[in-house]
């Protein structure tokens, strides 16, 4: 499962024009809360992968037995407060940037895959700007909506198409579940 979702990554990236993340990259202020739906983005591509991150859908297990069994994955829209409780308990933000081998994708895929194994659908998002992408988390909360999270400094961020992020001016946001 981690792989495929990794490899979607990597597609959406290798995709898009540009650098993937700047090497200019600075950490966020982390905010004291995250409003509500104020800053839903003007315009946002989402894309369903079926058997991905869907409920109840059979996983790889990476077994090459041809018998083995199927684990079954429920993923589930957190609610806000375990979107917090699990964004404060994981330890990705902790990591150091390095250019080339912890870059952004690295800190959104790592943060997705432990979302995922903590039952929490949690979705890649790429904010794309004139020149490079910049990748971080997104959740479907129950009680707030749709939550931005930048993974490398677990700050609450509000992007949205012709506002402005790290400087730049975002052109498109895709997400992916």
């Amino acid at each position: 499962m981690r792989k495929l979702i990794f490899l979607l990554a990597v597609l959406l990236l290798v995709l898009l024009p540009g650098d993937v993340c700047e090497k200019d990259a600075v950490p966020l202020p982390v905010p004291v809360d995250i409003p509500g739906k104020d800053a839903t983005p003007l315009l946002t591509v989402s894309m369903e992968i079926p058997g991905l991150i869907m409920a109840g859908y059979p996983v790889d297990t990476g077994s090459s037995e041809p018998d083995s069994d199927n684990q079954a994955v429920e993923l589930r829209n957190p609610t806000f407060q375990e979107l917090r409780d699990f964004i404060l308990g994981d330890t990705t933000s902790r990591s150091s940037f390095v250019l080339y081998k912890n870059e952004c994708r690295h800190f959104t895929t790592t943060v997705n895959n432990n979302a995922e194994a903590a039952g929490l659908r949690c979705a890649f998002v790429l904010l794309c700007f004139d020149q490079g992408q910049h990748s971080v988390i997104a959740f479907e909360t129950t009680d707030r909506g749709l939550v931005y999270i930048e993974p490398q400094t677990d700050a609450a961020i509000h992007p949205e198409v012709g506002g402005y992020y790290q400087g730049r001016v975002i052109r498109e946001i895709l997400i992916a579940w």
